[in-house]
């Protein structure tokens, strides 16, 4: 019974702990390589209408649970689909994260308590006492002390945020990133998920600046072609009905089917406008792939898939642009929150062009044009380290420390295959480094009384590097 009441209040505070960080807002080298085999026999629930999986089947609803019990937490980690939080002690384990139903009816017949994270609505009952702390965070802590009267703030220091990563989507964070001398962020995904596959290639008839149909036989190696009609210039996906398969890096693996798995695209991809208007590629082979992202919102866990292309804009071979299609990406994101199906326009020439060290490397879409962004997918640029040996040796992983070796990758793959890309599945570093840099330009209706509060970091001049 003490031992059981122990756990009780280990829990209550563990989720004392989680509100109080919660009140925060959310806001070169190159491989040359064969990319392994897909095992097709995966468990993927096709939502998207970007990309066909193949083959389609059913995946259990994956929710957002705390679990608790005498228990080590590797225990309950490998029960999991992502683990956010986790704590042994003495009288036992705690962890919040996210579990299919399945694995928590299977934690339960092994004698864990188990408690749904359910949002809380701070405004389905009036407070007794106004809560007006969380705009005070500044004062309470010191912090405008040491800004305003020392000029302390955090400015020429490093922080790193070992967590659940970062999105630097929203404007009082967005530019925290910590660059190198090239202006680079420094981005460590020490977990594996960021790899994006763009090793789907794509052949193209260039001469004297006008691109024109590809009549030649495939070049061996080369997934496909590019053509052009009256309506513009393509990538050749649909291949006339017999498609083209694409290989996706899963970032949900090892809880969820195979590292890598295959999906067609169906509809062909603009890159151009006409003949003389394009995208340019120097080499004149197009890189093409698809973002594999496990989002936490609210409870759940939601899917995003982001198409991608990849240029050699300056030198032929050395791929230094990325293109991601961030509007068809949102369309597919809202779409179950609409009756209304969305259009998708299957094209990169209205789109953002990213180059590495020139400070537009987050993946942010404006769907209403008014300045802030209301969809993002992440930062491209980040070191992930190959866990799973996808493009290098595989890491060697303790059942406890987890990987303790491997190869960390670079930002972007100068062939082409692959780049990195440091986005939050879960929420919580993003909050963490929204409380130490947060600028203070956005406003919050924090309180739900139609007041709007500007909530500052306390060191807004300190850069972030995600781990």
């Amino acid at each position: 019974m003490v031992k059981k009441k122990n756990i009780i209040s280990k829990t209550g505070f563990f989720l004392i702990c989680i509100l109080v960080f919660s009140l925060f807002p959310k806001a070169v080298m190159g491989f040359d390589i064969d990319l392994p085999k897909n095992d097709t026999s995966i468990n993927v629930s096709n939502t998207s209408d970007l990309i066909n999986f193949q083959p389609t089947s059913y995946q259990p609803l994956i929710k957002r649970y705390i679990v608790s019990g005498s228990g080590h937490v590797s225990d309950i980690a490998s029960h999991a689909n992502d683990i956010i939080y986790g704590m042994d002690s003495s009288h036992g384990s705690l962890a919040l994260g996210f579990f299919d139903q399945d694995e928590i009816s299977n934690l339960k017949l092994n004698g864990y308590n188990v408690i749904e994270d359910l949002p809380l609505e701070f405004d389905s009952a009036p407070p007794v006492m106004p809560a007006t702390d969380v705009s005070r965070i500044n004062t309470i802590m010191g912090s405008d002390v040491a800004i305003h009267k020392y000029g302390y703030d955090g400015s020429g220091i490093k922080i790193g945020i070992v967590d659940t990563g970062t999105d630097f989507s929203n404007p009082d964070v967005s530019n925290s990133i910590a660059r190198d001398k090239n202006n680079v962020p420094i981005m460590i995904d020490a977990d594996g998920q960021g790899i994006v596959l763009t090793n789907a290639t794509f052949v193209a008839n260039i001469k004297k600046g006008t691109i024109q149909n590809y009549t030649n036989a495939i070049p061996k190696n080369v997934t496909s072609s590019v053509y052009i009609t009256s309506k513009g210039v393509f990538l050749d996906l649909h291949k006339k009905g017999k498609a083209t398969y694409i290989q996706v890096y899963n970032s949900l693996y090892p809880k969820g089917g195979s590292p890598v798995i295959n999906g067609t695209v169906p509809n062909d991809y603009k890159i151009g406008k006409d003949p003389k208007h394009f995208i340019i590629s120097q080499s004149g082979v197009y890189h093409f792939g698809m973002m594999y992202e496990s989002v936490s919102q609210g409870q759940y866990s939601r899917l995003q898939l982001v198409p991608v292309l990849v240029v050699d804009s300056s030198i032929p071979g050395l791929y230094d642009t990325i293109i991601a299609d961030m509007s068809d990406s949102w369309k597919d994101y809202k779409k179950f929150d609409s009756f209304i199906a969305p259009k998708y326009d299957f094209d990169f020439t209205d789109e953002d062009v990213i180059t590495l060290g020139k400070g537009n490397e987050n993946l942010v879409y404006d769907s209403n044009h008014d300045g802030n962004p209301d969809y993002g997918a992440g930062t491209v640029g980040a070191h992930v380290l190959d866990v799973y040996g996808i493009i290098a040796k595989p890491s060697l992983v303790d059942k406890k420390l987890g990987a303790i070796n491997g190869t960390l990758l670079p930002p972007l793959d100068p062939h082409g295959n692959f780049f990195g890309v440091m986005y939050d599945f879960g929420g919580h570093g993003t909050g963490t480094a929204g409380s130490i840099t947060s600028t203070g330009k956005q406003s919050y209706d924090i309180y739900a009384n139609s007041t709007k509060y500007h909530i500052r970091g306390i060191a807004p001049g300190a850069k972030i590097v995600p781990i």
